[in-house]
């Protein structure tokens, strides 16, 4: 049941980074979705699962970005890892925590995906500092507002419950 909900949270993420947040935001959105899910799924099930998603995300990314095929699943593979290990490592519980993790964890991605281009000789990619924080930051904040929105969900969902039982109890 996992493996479904990751799947599904990805399959959400590339449907929206390809087809409305261009629309929204023009050519040049700041926001990596898919990243932002596998960071989310490394923080909250481990390395393992970090790196899958990684994996996954990235190379349908990839396919559906035109550029490289595997540059971007190499660098989500790799950063999904390491955030699941550090999951492992400290208790990402407190919202600057899971700011700060997104925001990290975002930067390590776009070096090891420049990193990358540049070590290829036909492929040079340009971006400045400024647009790789920028990302950063952006991914932090949708990061931060999906993590309160997975830990809120549930809370809510079991306070209508209790209310429908107490209000069918009472002869509602």
């Amino acid at each position: 049941m996992k493996v479904v909900w990751v799947g599904l949270g990805l399959g959400v993420a590339l449907a929206l980074q390809t087809t409305l947040a261009p629309m929204v935001a023009g050519a040049e959105v700041p926001v990596d979705l898919v990243l932002v899910v596998v960071i989310a799924v490394a923080v909250a099930r481990g390395p393992l699962a970090g790196l899958w998603a990684g994996t996954v995300g990235g190379l349908v990314q990839d396919t559906l970005s035109g550029g490289v095929v595997g540059v971007g699943a190499l660098a989500k593979t790799l950063v999904g890892y390491l955030v699941g290990q550090f999951g492992l490592q400290f208790l990402v519980t407190r919202s600057w925590h899971q700011v700060l993790t997104y925001f990290l964890a975002s930067l390590v991605h776009a070096g090891v995906f420049v990193g990358i281009y540049r070590l290829l000789p036909s492929d040079a990619v340009t971006i400045s500092y400024l647009d790789i924080l920028n990302q950063a930051a952006v991914n932090a904040a949708v990061g931060l507002a999906l993590a309160l929105t997975v830990r809120m969900v549930p809370q809510a969902l079991a306070r209508r419950r209790k209310r429908r039982r107490s209000v069918m109890r009472f002869g509602g």
